[in-house]
């Protein structure tokens, strides 16, 4: 098998000229005689040199003039495309100017009749929040107007509802009707006088009413005071208001239950012994003061509700037969719903028994079992 043949290196001018040389420099050998060659050898080796030289120096011109032309050559190369590049800007800022004055223009016309636009939609504008101006101002001079005659419907139906719920209240308050004639004489007869309520006008009338008892309720609860508790229970007990018992006795429920829970007093309380007994420089403390003067203090309803509160407290420990009345007393009639409490708490502390929270007709019945 053949071998493959291997490639062979490029030669360039330098090598080439080199080899003409090196052949040139051979065949003046060859042909000179080897006689004359001692002879000749020294003046031979001179033109070897200039025709080495020759050579270099014809290479070195070859390579300036190579190196020259590929200088121009990239120079004209570099020069046309910065030409081109210039004539291509030159497009681009030609047409971006163009469509710059092509807006401007645009703008230019359109902006005139966008302004005649503008003031016309004004002057629209303008007139119509004017006309809408002087209708708000109409429809608030009606509006006034309406609330003037509501106020005054709902006075005239206030004070039509509380005359007609204290009549029913109080049927004296009827005025009688004028008695007319029979033809019997001696004989006369009464018109039958009916108040004539509508079912809204009973409405009104029972949310008066049941808004009455809550007041009556808050006010036994904030100031503690008896006597809206007592109207209370007659609301409770009354039979001609059946529709308000169930109403009364919630709110009674709710005004025993937050005394019941409520403390008003200070626990650090004491009774001024030096202002209630000044005339005594004898008593100076509370265990001075004797169980008769304690009796006299409870009874004494212008001494301050703490005063009588203390009072009952003291009253726990005395040995008198009727202190035990002294308290029931109180339980039923102090003003103080306070003292009230106060008081059936000693009562219960003395006889060992509990009662259902001013439960009355129970302490009274217990009481009355005790006298027999």
């Amino acid at each position: 098998m053949s071998e493959p043949l291997s490639p062979t290196p490029s030669k360039t001018v330098d090598d080439v000229e080199d080899e003409d040389s090196q052949e040139a420099l051979l065949f003046a050998r060859c042909s000179t005689p080897a006689e004359g060659a001692a002879k000749t050898a020294a003046p031979a080796e001179s033109p070897k040199r200039s025709q080495s030289r020759e050579s270099s120096s014809s290479s070195s011109q070859r390579r300036s003039q190579f190196t020259g032309r590929q200088l121009l050559i990239t120079a004209l190369i570099s020069l046309v495309t910065s030409v081109c590049i210039g004539v291509v800007l030159l497009i681009i800022g030609v047409g971006l100017s163009k469509g710059r004055a092509a807006k401007t223009g645009s703008t230019s016309t359109t902006a005139a009749p966008a302004a005649a636009a503008s003031t016309g939609s004004e002057k629209t504008l303008q007139e119509t929040l004017a006309k809408a101006n002087e209708q708000i101002a109409s429809l608030q001079k009606q509006v006034d107007v309406m609330r003037r005659e509501q106020l005054l419907t709902q006075q005239n139906t206030r004070q039509s509802l509380e005359n007609i719920s204290a009549t029913l209240k109080n049927p004296q308050l009827v005025p009688a009707a004028p008695a007319t004639t029979t033809g019997v004489p001696g004989v006369s007869r009464m018109a039958d006088a009916k108040l004539e309520v509508s079912p809204t006008q009973e409405e009104f009338i029972q949310l008066k009413e049941r808004n009455r008892l809550t007041q009556y309720a808050d006010e036994a609860i904030a100031n503690g005071e008896r006597r809206p508790l007592e109207l209370l229970v007659e609301y409770m007990r009354d039979p001609q208001l059946p529709h308000l018992h169930d109403a009364a006795k919630a709110e009674f429920m709710r005004a025993l239950r937050a005394i019941q829970i409520l403390q008003r007093e200070d626990p650090r309380y004491r009774l001024p012994v030096a202002e209630l007994f000044k005339g005594d420089a004898s008593i100076r403390d509370e265990a001075d003061i004797s169980p008769e003067a304690l009796l006299k203090l409870l009874a004494d309803h212008k001494q301050p509700w703490e005063v009588r509160l203390r009072v009952c407290f003291l009253l726990i420990s005395s040995p008198l037969p009727q202190t035990n009345a002294a308290l029931i007393k109180a339980i039923k009639e102090d003003p103080s719903l306070d003292v009230a409490k106060h008081a059936q708490l000693a009562l219960e502390q003395r006889i060992k028994i509990r009662f259902r929270f001013f439960d009355i007709p129970a302490i009274e019945e217990w009481f009355q079992s005790q006298e027999k």
